[in-house]
């Protein structure tokens, strides 16, 4: 009986040995410590989230790297949001006829708006329709079999403001929208990968409009000394101008902005945002055009109280913006306000 023992002693004590070296180089070592972190992407954010371009802001971290997930929605209308070292992803399917609820906290739509930037946003290049602002970044993809647009946006510290550290934003952006295509069942050509993203000079440029302020005309009423603008390539969700005076400060006197698929979804707000198909109203004017099969796309231009425009330039200066922005993305049907 006592050999028995010894034998079973001989036999266990190796294998509690070999177990404890396998958890200790399972927990130590570089190769255990991605596995576990694959293994809990496998569960985190629905599985959405790809572990390479992940981990090129977390080092493979589950903590602090993955601080936590939230679920909404269902079907057309569902989302995640979800913590990526110190970034902050929505995922988000958006049916082409939803309207944002300013009452409602959460829903997609309403978190589309991130915080400002210092920078104007640029296109993502590569074939996606996506913009950066190197603090949010955008990817859209238009589903051809369901009337819905998959979101991803990322919004990011200010950290993150220079070109390295937004190509591999935008890279976790266009590997996650992939990802929740497939498992979303959303069917939409996708881009390649995207390459370092530089900073465009947008500082103020005095002489004529360029690129997104192309063709704007100036005030009569108003001395406008600069403007500022980026390259327009006709793939960004976001495209925006501003033309501005330099008297005793440095001011901006107007604002224009064309936003395309659920960014021009997420300003039309029946109670307090842009309604209808094109209008005005004392500080600003607005208008649309059809792109493809999603929601119209919006041109918005508003003054600033610095500004004193002369009767009818809101709606003047709307026309050349509008007209320009909707022929590069390929927009029809664009309605002006009268």
């Amino acid at each position: 009986m006592k050999t028995m023992r010894r034998i079973a002693l001989y036999v266990a004590l190796p294998l509690v040995l070999l177990l404890a070296a396998g958890y200790g180089w399972y927990r130590m070592s570089d190769t255990g410590k991605r596995w576990r972190y694959e293994d809990r992407l496998a569960t985190y954010c629905e599985g959405l989230i790809p572990a390479v371009e992940s981990a090129a802001l977390t080092s493979y971290s589950i903590d602090p790297g993955l601080p936590g997930d939230r679920t909404g929605g269902a079907d057309d209308n569902r989302w995640d949001k979800c913590g990526v070292a110190d970034t902050r992803l929505l995922v988000a399917l958006i049916p082409y006829d939803a309207v944002r609820n300013r009452y409602v906290s959460g829903e997609p739509l309403s978190m589309l708006r991130y915080g400002s930037s210092g920078h104007l946003p640029v296109a993502i290049g590569a074939g996606w329709q996506g913009h950066t602002d190197f603090r949010g970044t955008g990817i859209v993809l238009n589903c051809t079999n369901r009337p819905a647009s998959l979101v991803v946006t990322v919004s990011a510290e200010e950290s993150h403001e220079n070109a390295e550290e937004t190509g591999k934003i935008a890279r976790l952006a266009t590997a996650t929208a992939e990802r929740a295509a497939e498992r979303w069942s959303c069917d939409a050509p996708h881009g390649s990968r995207v390459p370092p993203i530089p900073v465009q000079s947008d500082s103020p440029t005095p002489g004529n409009t360029t690129g997104t302020c192309a063709g704007v005309p100036a005030p009569d009423n108003d001395s406008v000394d600069w403007h500022r603008g980026v390259t327009a390539p006709g793939t960004a969700l976001l495209e925006t101008c501003a033309l501005g005076e330099t008297k005793a400060r440095y001011e901006e006197l107007y604002w224009f902005e064309a936003s395309f698929g659920p960014y021009a979804q997420s300003l039309r707000t029946p109670d307090d945002g842009y309604w209808g198909d094109a209008g005005s109203d004392r500080h600003s004017a607005w208008a649309s055009a059809a792109c493809g099969r999603g929601p119209r796309a919006l041109f918005t231009v508003n003054d600033t109280e610095y500004a004193s425009p002369s009767r009818g330039y809101l709606r003047t200066a709307l026309r050349a913006f509008a007209e320009r922005a909707a022929q590069r993305h390929g927009c029809t049907d664009l309605k002006l306000p009268s």
